[in-house]
């Protein structure tokens, strides 16, 4: 069963930032690179606006179940950690789960 993790962002107080810019073309390459060969299938960004819990969330999908705890464990992730504070000094919140349904045109 595929797996997936989901990171949260809030929206930023004052003196926080976060570039979506570099997020997209710099820090999602670098989890593509270090992740995909530990099973990363796919993610998708998402941007809300300032009335809305969230300013960013990111879902990460995973061919199976533990590979995405698995990979968050492995030494790789040392890398795409290291990058987060490149573009944001925001925590962020990571929560895995199952994917229990899903739909997509083909």
């Amino acid at each position: 069963m595929p797996s997936n993790v989901t990171v949260f962002y809030n929206q930023p107080k004052e003196g926080e930032y976060f570039d979506m810019d570099y997020y997209i073309n710099k820090h999602m390459p670098i989890a593509n690179e270090q992740w995909t060969p530990l099973g990363l299938k796919s993610w998708q960004v998402l941007q809300f606006g300032p009335d809305a819990p969230f300013h960013v969330v990111a879902v990460l999908n995973w061919e199976n179940e533990g590979q995405a705890e698995a990979a968050l464990a492995h030494e790789a992730s040392k890398i795409v950690i290291g990058d987060v504070v490149n573009f944001t000094n925001m925590k962020a919140n990571l929560q895995p789960g199952s994917i229990t349904g899903a739909w997509e045109r083909k």
